[in-house]
């Protein structure tokens, strides 16, 4: 399964579109051993009020990983799309560390 997450850009061929952070928490909560890439936007504009930004998820995201309440891939890819370079950057540096944890513990 591939993510992407944007609030008006329509995503590549093969991605699940979706528009908010909690919509995204809810899928990676049930299928997150099935998750292969999230790409990520940071600023989604009005719908930032149903669970924040991208840098809201990843942060989430590195939580619940790190203590054990949501199971990823290990081998997921975690990029950013955000035209906001330094938010871009930080994203995929938390997803890093994400996917360091995850090689860890293989």
């Amino acid at each position: 399964m591939k993510i992407y997450l944007d609030d008006w850009r329509q995503p590549p061929p093969g991605y699940l579109w979706v528009k908010t952070v909690n919509d995204l928490k809810k899928i990676v909560k049930e299928r997150g051993r099935e998750i292969e890439v999230l790409d990520l936007d940071n600023y989604l504009e009005e719908y930032s009020v149903f669970g924040g930004n991208g840098i809201d998820f990843i942060n989430w995201l590195e939580e619940v990983v790190y203590t054990g309440e949501v199971e990823l891939n290990p081998d997921v890819k975690i990029i950013s799309h955000s035209s906001d370079p330094i938010m871009r950057a930080k994203i995929e540096e938390i997803g890093e560390n994400i996917k360091a944890f995850l090689r860890s513990r293989k």
